[in-house]
């Protein structure tokens, strides 16, 4: 399971908890702007800890841009109107503090569940297929299998092929916008999904375009 977190401080003891359940989480500060929930297409569920009364707006914002990606808010008040103008915005559930953190987490659970009905298991480009669910990568009957990580730093070129991913942005999508490693980190994974590639025979290949970032290629396409 993948969760972004977003909002102030407060949402930073509810991003340790999760990942102390072993639940990969991306931290950011904001969903106003719908380019930092990009990867919200590769989240199984968003949390956002609302500041004021902008829950009305993040959650109409994140629909009309297409993310449909199951939304729960987390609140230190709000009043029924409140929740009922969010949920009707298209958020899917609404917690309010205090709160103990097992709630939060099997709230988590229960809206994750919703994510076959929302996201494809399979992303294929080429002659290559993903299989999010197994953590696998096939051309054909030749399949390999692949580490989250890797998985995750492939799902942002398979939905996004022949663009060019920065360093700067495959880093934040993949380890957080709070992680404190370097370039390195990304060039170390792309070696190990090349191998990967090359050992499936995979026509598909992940090149460097110098000073930019990295892209998906393949022949003809």
């Amino acid at each position: 399971m993948r969760v972004l977190v977003s909002g102030g401080p407060e949402a930073d003891k509810a991003a340790a908890a999760l990942r102390h359940a072993r639940i990969t989480c991306n931290r950011t500060y904001t969903m106003s702007d719908s380019g930092e929930c990009a990867d919200s297409r590769t989240c199984d569920v968003l949390i956002h800890f609302v500041q004021g009364s902008e829950a009305l707006e993040v959650a109409s914002n994140l629909r009309a841009d297409g993310i449909m990606t199951p939304l729960l808010f987390v609140a230190p008040h709000a009043s029924a109107r409140d929740k009922i103008h969010a949920l009707d915005a298209g958020a899917d559930d609404y917690l309010t503090q205090p709160f103990i953190m097992a709630e939060l987490l099997a709230r988590v659970r229960a809206l994750s569940r919703r994510r076959p009905l929302l996201q494809p298991t399979y992303l294929s480009f080429g002659d290559l297929q993903l299989d999010r669910d197994l953590c696998s990568l096939s051309r054909g009957d030749e399949r390999t299998d692949v580490t989250v990580k890797e998985m995750q730093l492939l799902e942002q070129f398979l939905l996004n092929p022949h663009q060019i991913l920065p360093r700067d942005r495959l880093l934040h999508k993949v380890w957080g916008y709070d992680c404190d490693l370097d370039y390195n980190n990304i060039e170390v994974y792309i070696s190990f999904l090349r191998k990967k590639l090359r050992a499936i025979g995979s026509v598909v290949s992940i090149r460097a375009k110098r000073g930019m970032g990295y892209f998906l290629d393949c022949p003809n396409k």
